[in-house]
């Protein structure tokens, strides 16, 4: 009798640790130092053979402002854009009925605000996903109005990569977690910055309507109370626990431009630009035409000169 009151006595000394540890591991979650060894593949992991895919199979969206219309538009729209304007939709925030006849109606009024803030880029990028969503296309990938899009490159990665699994691809901007508080509770999650493109297979995207669709996007992202490229590295890799597939060959202003090897820039799928940070390409380097800096401060005319130069304007420089 008294050995049954010791062993009674130890099983509920253990069953109240073992309550204690769980309670503690919900309290006080552990936060992940880096996600170098997780939660994301290399390209290669998915690198399993040619799936078909075409230019038709890739539906693009380009976030911009009004007040962009006439300069990074401009850029885009006598470049990369000619490569690929039945596949582009341009989500802005206000008419313009130039840039619409331009763009043969593929110019869309989100009916977002202007700003930079929070509110309006997760408005617009919740357009985005709606209208990816009704075009049913094998890939959706979204690019900002300072990017550059090397169009056969891009059909070229994808081809590489199975469009019927669950692919979130692009580039981290910071290689450690970050952390939120979503519905009370505290969350970690990686991203891709979509200031180098990011681009999402057709399963995975559908995925995230739940948290995405019809508004969704921008309720999730206040509620999490991060940016709209934070809050799609939070759907996707904390709350459907899908990895990111990481490339190196997209590129925002965020890294230094100025190092890319310029042997290798036709390689490369999405390049950027800020200020002075932009890509090395003078005349000295290649024997197509390079415009000079005052004509073209971005380089991205260029860049488009030494990968289609037999382009008219890549003529005159």
């Amino acid at each position: 009798m008294h050995l049954n009151k010791i062993r009674n006595l130890f099983f509920a000394a253990g069953l109240m640790l073992l309550l204690g540890l769980i309670l503690f591991q919900k309290c006080f979650p552990k936060k992940p130092r880096s996600v170098t060894q997780r939660n994301h593949h290399s390209l290669l992991a998915y690198h399993d053979g040619g799936h078909d895919i075409t230019l038709d199979d890739v539906f693009i969206t380009l976030k911009t402002s009004k007040q962009f219309h006439d300069t990074r538009m401009k850029v885009i729209l006598n470049t990369w854009y000619q490569q690929a304007q039945a596949q582009t939709y341009i989500i802005t925030d206000d008419e313009d009925l130039d840039l619409n006849f331009t763009t043969n109606g593929h110019a869309v009024n989100s009916g977002c605000g202007n700003t930079h803030d929070l509110s309006d880029l997760s408005c617009k990028t919740g357009a985005e996903y709606d209208l990816y969503l009704r075009s049913g296309k094998k890939w959706w990938c979204l690019f900002d109005d300072d990017n550059y899009v090397n169009v056969p490159r891009l059909v070229e990665l994808l081809g590489k990569l199975d469009w019927r699994k669950d692919v979130y691809l692009g580039r981290r901007s910071i290689s450690k977690y970050l952390e939120g508080r979503f519905r009370g509770k505290t969350v970690y999650f990686v991203f891709a910055t979509t200031g180098a493109g990011v681009c999402f297979s057709k399963p995975l995207a559908n995925k995230m309507a739940p948290w995405s669709k019809s508004g969704k996007f921008l309720e999730t992202s206040r509620a999490l109370g991060h940016s709209d490229d934070c809050t799609i590295g939070f759907i996707i890799t904390n709350l459907l626990k899908v990895n990111l597939t990481l490339t190196n060959v997209f590129h925002s202003h965020m890294e230094d431009l100025t190092k890319l090897d310029f042997n290798t820039l036709k390689n490369h799928v999405v390049f950027s630009y800020r200020g002075q940070n932009i890509i090395n390409i003078t005349s000295n380097l290649t024997n197509t035409n390079v415009f000079k800096r005052h004509v073209d401060p971005t380089r991205l005319y260029s860049l488009h000169c030494l990968i289609y130069p037999e382009n008219q304007f890549c003529k005159v420089a």
